[in-house]
């Protein structure tokens, strides 16, 4: 006789089986991989590695780091894009990633199709310095004094198509500038050549910027995001300095692969917001001269994502603007 019930379970299951959604337990039953697209050391891998220690925290599984630095993150983003799509395999995402997908339509990895959004981890604000030779004490002044000097004035940026490079040229097209673009091999370089006044002006992200500015090595007029950065209150943004729109807010976000299970972005989401809105994160993010976020919803990351893309790519467009 034909055990009915014991049928329709063993039917069930070959349909589960065959769909390649097959989930044994609560997630996650094992270490879980966050791919930082970055060398160790700096401020993403500062970030992603609080995130990881939260986690391993709340839910009694090892969340461990792997840098895989390389060809404008491009590496790492490619092998996690290339993972399976079962939530152990996750990726340190940053803005800077979005340049390249908005300048060429589709890269290697592309960022809209590729990943999920689970949510923003942080923002780490970039500031407008300047030489402290130069007689400017605000975004208005320093408008001024440049457009008396069509080509004369130079800013450094980390490199072609960084996001220090955007924002120069994002600032340079709308307040209608003629300043001259110096590409280096990395932010630390351009800062030496800025403070011996061979360069006039960088956009550099808050924790080399702002310790310099305190030190007096260079000035601080004005922070790059839409918002005052929480790690310098004082300085103004430099939409509300006058370029009204302007925003350019270098972040950190974790993605995983697409087609990793709904329910194990949402358990992600939830926890990580949860870990932002710790008063040991925001103070350890200040520490870092970084603003602790989060995404209300995995959409909302996702929307940021679409937006920011669409924004680039019209800058490339209405600028000319070369990454290489």
């Amino acid at each position: 006789m034909i055990d009915l019930k014991r049928l329709a379970n063993a039917v069930v299951f070959a349909l589960i089986t065959l769909s390649g959604i097959v989930y044994a337990g609560e997630y996650p039953e094992r270490p879980v991989k966050i791919v930082v697209p970055y060398s160790p050391g700096g401020p993403a891998d500062l970030f992603a590695r609080v995130v990881a220690n939260k986690l391993t925290t709340t839910f009694g599984k090892n969340f461990f780091l792997e840098n895989r630095p390389g060809a404008g993150l491009v590496i790492g983003a490619q092998y996690v894009a290339n993972s399976t799509p079962d939530g152990y395999t996750l990726l340190l995402a940053a803005s800077s990633m979005l340049v390249p997908t908005a300048a060429r339509g589709r890269t290697p990895n592309d960022n809209l199709t590729d990943f999920f959004c689970v949510s923003l981890i942080g923002n780490l604000p970039m500031v407008l310095i300047v030489n402290v030779s130069i007689p400017v004490r605000n975004v208005k002044e320093l408008i001024d004094y440049t457009k008396k000097r069509p080509n004369e004035i130079n800013y450094a940026s980390s490199g072609n198509g960084s996001l220090t490079h955007i924002a120069g040229a994002l600032f340079d097209f709308h307040a209608g500038l003629k300043m001259v673009h110096i590409p280096y091999r990395g932010i630390n370089e351009a800062l030496t050549d800025l403070i011996a006044n061979q360069i006039q002006l960088s956009f550099a992200g808050a924790p080399i910027a702002l310790p310099n500015a305190k030190s007096g090595k260079v000035r601080a007029l004005a922070v790059t995001s839409a918002n005052r950065s929480l790690s310098a209150p004082e300085l103004p943004t430099i939409a509300e300095s006058g370029m009204t729109g302007y925003d350019v807010t270098p972040w950190y976000g974790i993605v995983a692969p697409v087609a990793t299970p709904i329910d194990i972005i949402n358990t992600l989401h939830r926890e990580i917001v949860r870990s932002m809105q710790g008063a040991d994160i925001k103070e350890r993010w200040m520490q870092w001269s970084g603003d602790p976020v989060y995404s209300k919803t995995p959409a909302e990351f996702s929307a940021l994502m679409k937006s920011e893309t669409e924004k680039w790519a019209k800058l490339l467009k209405q600028t000319g603007l070369k990454l290489e």
